[in-house]
């Protein structure tokens, strides 16, 4: 079974936060490098249980995103690649939190696979 998440691009993190913050309600984290952790709930950030983020838009990540959390990205990713998706990147670590894998399914849409790292010992 997998988790859902979402992940929003924007060009100015620090504006899109306080968008989201002042309209929604949403509680945010920044984390210690270029991406903002949210939760709808208005309930204080967990950062193993947030909801989903706001990014730096880049060339995979244009409109919203799904972050689908999944136990093993790479294996994930190699269902994608035989069911007819394209692998957009290579699997990334991303601090301390998990490794990611940018994928578009069948019929273009980006996905965004994620593995957390539950006690540091994940493999990369």
């Amino acid at each position: 079974m997998s988790r859902v998440k979402f992940e929003l691009p924007a060009d100015d993190l620090t504006r899109a936060t306080a968008f989201y913050r002042e309209v929604f309600g949403w509680e945010t984290q920044r984390l210690p490098f270029e991406y903002v952790l949210v939760d709808t709930d208005g309930e204080p950030v967990d950062p193993a249980d947030a909801d989903g983020g706001i990014s730096p838009r880049t060339r995979f990540v244009q409109g919203p995103v799904l972050i689908i959390e999944v136990p093993d990205v790479d294996e994930v990713a190699g269902k994608v690649a035989a069911a007819g998706g394209e692998l957009l990147n290579a699997k990334e670590r991303v601090g301390e939190y998990g490794f990611s894998q940018y994928v578009k399914d069948s019929e273009g849409t980006v996905l965004c696979l994620w593995q957390s790292i539950a006690d540091g010992t994940a493999a990369v």
